[in-house]
């Protein structure tokens, strides 16, 4: 029960973190600021909870291929799949960059049957067909909205671009996990080599004047949003840990998934007027959700 618990935490966690960025991505111009923000406030906490439990001797367990391929696997999904999917709900909100970028799944699942060679089953298959009818609904939704005060605007194909790149690095980053850990060291600190190493690449955006320029110029709202969605990241994926460790992943893993139902849900509470709602984009949502749990 508790583990059941912690799941749907996460999954709210991860919601209201779409939710923050959403009011964020709309005040800003240079989204960088905010990536970098969410990035690195990750790697103090996460050292903490490593100290906390008593795990710091874990970060020396890794062999020099374990370092390489956790290191891949931040710069892949915290610089390139958070980019892309900031730029994403920026650009169209929440709602639908959220659907998109599930795409991240069927990755997982493509590279699972063909170089893994995991069975295809019929369960797996309807999965991957909701999973895409759910994409395809959304993409076929013809307005959106950014202000209130602003007229509807068509979906522009970049936003479809951005949302399945972020899905695809999403998707390639839990392979280079795996390898990372490969049965060695601890998951949480392996999550830290992964922030560290993307946190050094991000800072190396630090040298050039526009980005010194971009942080001078956040508004303390916007950098209050940035931590706020960073924070609620990193209780994510720490809650999901714990909710592992109470309960079966069979159990944990669907209640998980529900993340976009979240995203709806409090978008419609808190961003009603920054994002769109209309039963193409709920029925995709629902959708994307019911496909995840028939590949669990």
């Amino acid at each position: 029960m508790l583990g059941s618990l912690f799941a749907l935490l996460s999954a709210m966690s991860f919601a209201l973190n779409a939710i923050f960025l959403r009011r964020a991505v709309i005040i800003v111009v240079d989204i960088s600021v905010g990536i970098l923000i969410s990035v690195s406030m990750a790697v103090p906490l996460l050292f903490l909870v490593i100290a906390f439990t008593g795990q710091i001797h874990t970060l020396l367990n890794f062999t020099w291929q374990g370092y390489v391929w956790l290191s891949l696997a931040g710069i892949v999904h915290f610089v390139f799949g958070r980019t892309l999917n900031y730029k994403c709900i920026q650009l169209v909100g929440a709602n639908i960059a959220n659907i998109l970028s599930r795409s991240d799944i069927l990755i997982s699942v493509v590279i699972g049957v063909t170089v893994l060679r995991e069975p295809l089953g019929w369960g797996l298959g309807i999965g991957v067909f909701l999973i895409l009818t759910g994409i395809t609904l959304t993409g076929l939704n013809s307005q959106r909205t950014q202000k209130s005060s602003e007229s509807l605007y068509r979906i522009p194909a970049r936003a479809f671009v951005l949302g399945l790149g972020a899905g695809v690095s999403w998707g390639v980053a839990p392979i280079f996990v795996k390898l990372g850990l490969d049965g060695i060291g601890s998951p949480v600190a392996g999550a830290f080599v992964s922030f560290v190493a993307a946190t050094a690449i991000l800072s190396l955006s630090l040298l050039k004047q526009k980005t010194r320029i971009s942080i001078s110029a956040t508004s303390g709202r916007a950098a209050g949003f940035f931590f706020a969605a960073g924070f609620l990241s990193f209780v994510a994926n720490f809650v999901r840990y714990i909710a592992l460790d109470l309960a079966p992943a069979s159990v944990v893993t669907p209640l998980a998934s529900t993340v976009p139902v979240f995203v709806l849900i409090f978008s419609f509470a808190f961003n009603r007027k920054l994002e769109i709602f209309n039963p193409r984009v709920v029925i995709g949502a629902i959708s994307v959700v019911i496909g995840t749990l028939f590949l669990v």
